[in-house]
């Protein structure tokens, strides 16, 4: 059976109240204010949700796996006369990663997932660094440190996620005194006491360098020079990850908070320390329109996130998710979304035993699209392989 397919026209359905404040312009409101923020961090931190959390709406689709966000997504949100324009990027991964883990196999689509946690970098005002509070070892990661290494121009606050999966906050204290070499960009010195911290329950000392990179070794200093020239996805893994071996934070943070991208905890202290150091400007983006993303691409986005979420990995990440039907059937939106497989029983896995794997993606579509375009729809999905579409015998 061939799979009809409608022509998708680019639409986008926010409703003002979901994104922003009371706002009204008027010729008394003070100048504009606008900060552009880049988000970087390894993969699996908790970058999309705290983006979602900080602008309050779930603009970016998440999902318990990696390498759910692919691209750079904007996102905004206003507060009076200030608004605050994120870049949620893709985490800093390897080249094998992109190719084997993700299945990312055209030039286009790996390219983007490796370039663009940089080209969020280009024209960020500010750096939001993600560290999960609960992962193993005491490091920033050292794609993350190229990073900052290259654009230490720019200010940068570190945000300690996930801290509601920590059981002793305390312990978080010592962790960052690494993370910062004990001090912040203004030179405020952090001190703290030996702790345990991490799943491995790993023992923090306090002994930690002052300096973000300060080595003797003349031969590893022509190796940084060398590197730092070049834009992080053009090193290569083994590159950054030697150069960095021995080197575990950066001291160029001007803050640092504590955050749960879940439960909210310390987001609202984020986003009004963001607003206050927010220079005047003019805004970037269109109030109540918290992104330039298109409807169909954020569908496609939250249908890949719930495949993610349900289906094995060596699946998952081998599917595509397109719109096959887009219609507006009165005030309802009816949505017909299609997820591509690469063998027919990949598509049967995620059909499941009696159409419940797909029922449970489905549902989640539907709910985050509900919450996300605040109006009345309908998302039915369907399996194809090679343009045919897939069913389960009866």
């Amino acid at each position: 059976m061939l799979i009809k397919r409608f022509h998708v026209f680019p639409c986008r359905l926010f409703s003002t109240a979901s994104t922003s404040t009371n706002y009204e312009k008027t010729p008394t409101n003070p100048a504009t204010k606008c900060l552009q923020l880049a988000v970087i961090g390894a993969p699996n931190v908790g970058k999309s949700l705290l983006t979602n959390s900080l602008i309050r709406c779930p603009l970016s689709a998440v999902s318990s796996k990696m390498d759910t966000t692919t691209r750079n997504i904007s996102a905004s949100i206003c507060t009076d006369s200030t608004q605050l324009v994120f870049v949620d990027s893709p985490g800093a991964v390897s080249t094998s990663h992109v190719r084997q883990t993700m299945k990312k196999t055209s030039a286009t689509s790996g390219d983007r997932v490796l370039q663009d946690p940089e080209r969020a970098l280009q024209r960020a005002q500010h750096i939001l660094v993600v560290q999960d509070s609960t992962a193993p070892g005491s490091y920033i990661h050292h794609r993350v440190l190229h990073m900052l290494h290259r654009y230490s121009h720019v200010p940068s606050t570190l945000v300690m996620n996930k801290i509601d999966l920590v059981m002793r906050r305390s312990d978080l204290l010592p962790l960052v005194e690494i993370l910062t070499n004990g001090q912040l960009s203004d030179n405020q010195q952090i001190s703290t006491k030996p702790a345990q911290i991490g799943r491995l329950g790993k023992s923090l000392a306090p002994q930690v360098s002052t300096s973000s990179f300060n080595p003797s070794d003349e031969k590893w200093q022509m190796k940084f020079r060398e590197l730092i020239q070049k834009p992080t996805w053009k090193c290569s893994y083994s590159e950054t990850r030697s150069l960095f071996r021995t080197i575990c934070g950066w001291s160029g943070f001007e803050r640092v908070f504590f955050c749960s991208s879940l439960t909210g905890e310390g987001v609202d202290e984020l986003r009004d320390h963001l607003v206050n150091i927010s220079p005047d400007g003019e805004w970037k983006m269109q109030e109540g329109m918290p992104t330039g993303e298109t409807a169909q691409q954020l569908c496609m986005d939250s249908i890949r996130a719930a495949v993610l979420d349900t289906t094995p990995s060596n699946v998952a990440y081998s599917v595509q998710a397109r719109i096959s039907e887009w219609e507006e059937n009165g005030e309802v939106l009816q949505i017909v979304g299609e997820i591509r497989c690469e063998k027919p029983r990949d598509g049967l896995l995620i059909i499941g035993k009696g159409g419940k794997r797909l029922a449970e993606i489905g549902r989640r579509v539907n709910e985050h699209l509900h919450s996300l375009f605040q109006r009345q729809l309908y998302a039915r999905l369907i399996v194809t392989c090679k343009g045919k579409l897939v069913t389960q015998d009866k």
